[in-house]
C-alpha cells in the first residue's frame, strides 16, 4: 500500500473556503485504478497544516492519478484560486508540501 499526504497551509481567510471545498469535493480520484480512499484532517491548531491523506494499492496508480486530467478537474477549484491571487499580486490562500510513503506493516 502506498500513501500520499499533503500537508496544506490555509490563510485565516481561505479556511472556510477550504473546507467546503473538501466536504463538497468533485469525487474525480475515486473513480481511479488503485484508489482506495482519501482522508482530510483538520488541524487542532492554528499554525498546524490541514492533512490530506490519501491511500493507493500501488505508488504507480498515485502517479497515474497525477498525470490525468481526473486530477486536474479534482483540484481546479483550489489551482484557480491560487492563480487568482498570484495574478493579483496578492499571497497564494494555500501552500503545501507533499509526502510519499509506503506502508510496511499494519
Amino acid at each position: 500500500m502506498f500513501i500520499a499526504m499533503n500537508r496544506i497551509m490555509c490563510q485565516p481567510d481561505y479556511v472556510e473556503k477550504f473546507e467546503h471545498m473538501f466536504r463538497t469535493r468533485a469525487g474525480e480520484v475515486d473513480k481511479m485504478p488503485g484508489f482506495i480512499s482519501v482522508k482530510t484532517l483538520r488541524p487542532l491548531k492554528e499554525d498546524q497544516p490541514y492533512i490530506i491523506m490519501s491511500f493507493w494499492e500501488e505508488r504507480s496508480n498515485f502517479d497515474d492519478w497525477l498525470k490525468s486530467e481526473a486530477f486536474k478537474l479534482g483540484h481546479r477549484r483550489g489551482f484557480d484560486d491560487v492563480a487568482k491571487a498570484r495574478a493579483e499580486g496578492r499571497q497564494s490562500p494555500l501552500t503545501s508540501s507533499m509526502e510519499q510513503y509506503e506502508v510496511i506493516s499494519e
